[in-house]
């Protein structure tokens, strides 16, 4: 698997895929122009991922605020990440959220439900 970098900007988030440094994350804003030509390589990424990799990946979302637009692209990236969890692939997410943010929370409590992911909620430390 290859490392994939996007930098943040003031409308999309930081990701940071690096197999080499077992740092999985997605952080900060997501409102961009297009949520899914931004999010594609993300997807494109998931699907390099090995079935038979003995690494356990530990995924982190950390939003600021998702966009409806991205709330379907990310979606599709938990969908697939369940489907490669299904086929014995070690894969946690881990949503975090701050506790003054219930909108956030509740995206991640949707998706545990619509999809059937274990997501693992994180509040935020004050």
């Amino acid at each position: 698997m290859k490392k994939l970098y996007i930098k943040e900007t003031l409308n999309s988030p930081k990701v940071l895929l690096d197999p080499s440094k077992k740092r999985y994350e997605i952080t900060g804003k997501s409102f961009p122009e297009n949520s899914r030509t931004f999010y594609q390589p993300v997807l494109d990424w998931i699907d390099e991922v090995p079935m038979e990799t003995e690494e356990k990946i530990q995924l982190s979302l950390d939003f600021e605020y998702v966009s409806s637009s991205s709330v379907i692209s990310l979606k599709q990236i938990l969908s697939k990440i369940k489907a490669l969890c299904e086929k014995g692939a070690n894969i946690q997410v881990l949503w975090h959220y701050d506790m003054d943010d219930p909108d956030i929370k509740e995206i991640g409590q949707e998706y545990k439900k619509l999809i059937g992911i274990d997501i693992q909620m994180v509040e935020k430390k004050a």
